[in-house]
């Protein structure tokens, strides 16, 4: 889940979430409470599962609050007193990731590099995927001006990122992993259970299941995906999605970032960021 370092700002947007979040499930009570007798079984079966599934969503955003909640507070540094926050954009040195096993959308040759660190139960990684992701991928990675990477993080508060980070790197086996990419985040929190994880291949045209659901059985990518976790531990990550633009060499694959952004910022901060960059000689 995606925190910042002050953590009375980072407290609200999760809290008017769960509001959200709760307005909804409330409605859907009602709606199940009140349903007229025309209903079928087959419409108040898709309302309960509908319920299910927020129950779930509400519980791990709770976990969320309380983490937040237990952080300890901090000593507001010179941003803070001042009253002006910290800057989106962060420069950063001595940041470098071996991407010769990432995924990549647009041209790897590029002459600038965006890293995704993202996790697939991340309700804010969601939010990302689902509305700024693919104007970003469209305007610059689709157009072959910037090579767009994707780094797996799952967090300890999602029980079911591990699994779905094994799901989209065995459909990357056969060349569909940004496919099951927007599968996976479409629909979040219960949908991602390992049980329902074999079933994602049928929303894949050209994918072959078998290999997929085998690949998933054995967990091939266990290993992959725990390299990418520890990757990038000591860059200090507290939350996700993050974002590190930079360059790599397109022959090592090392990619070295100049500046990172943390969250799912609008559109607005990912093109300022990517133009300064392309403009640099």
């Amino acid at each position: 889940a995606f925190s910042v370092h002050n953590t009375r700002v980072s407290r609200k947007p999760m809290t008017a979430r769960f509001i959200s979040v709760m307005s909804v499930a409330a409605g859907l009570v009602v709606l199940l409470g009140g349903a007229p007798a025309a209903q079928t079984p087959a419409d108040y079966q898709a309302l309960r599962k509908e319920m299910d599934l927020m129950r779930e969503r509400i519980a791990q955003l709770q976990k969320e609050i309380d983490a937040l909640k237990a952080r300890p507070q901090t000593t507001p540094g010179p941003a803070a007193v001042s009253g002006t926050a910290p800057p989106v954009i962060q420069p950063v040195t001595n940041v470098t990731m071996n991407l010769s096993r990432a995924p990549f959308r647009g041209s790897p040759t590029s002459k600038v590099i965006m890293v995704e660190v993202s996790d697939f139960d991340c309700p804010f990684c969601g939010r990302y995927a689902r509305d700024t992701g693919p104007q970003v991928l469209k305007q610059y990675a689709d157009s072959n001006k910037i090579g767009y990477a994707f780094v797996h993080l799952p967090l300890p508060i999602h029980k079911f990122a591990p699994k779905a980070s094994e799901a989209a790197a065995c459909a990357g086996d056969q060349g569909k992993f940004w496919e099951m990419h927007d599968v996976l985040f479409a629909r979040q929190g219960t949908a991602l259970a390992p049980a329902y994880l074999p079933g994602k291949g049928d929303q894949i045209p050209g994918l072959n299941k078998a290999a997929y659901s085998s690949c998933l059985e054995s967990s091939k990518h266990e290993a992959y995906i725990k390299s990418d976790m520890t990757m990038v531990a000591p860059y200090g990550i507290r939350g996700t999605p993050a974002f590190f633009i930079g360059t790599m060499d397109p022959k090592t694959k090392m990619f070295t970032a100049s500046v990172r952004i943390i969250g799912a910022k609008p559109l607005a901060v990912f093109q300022q960021a990517l133009d300064e960059q392309l403009a640099r000689p």
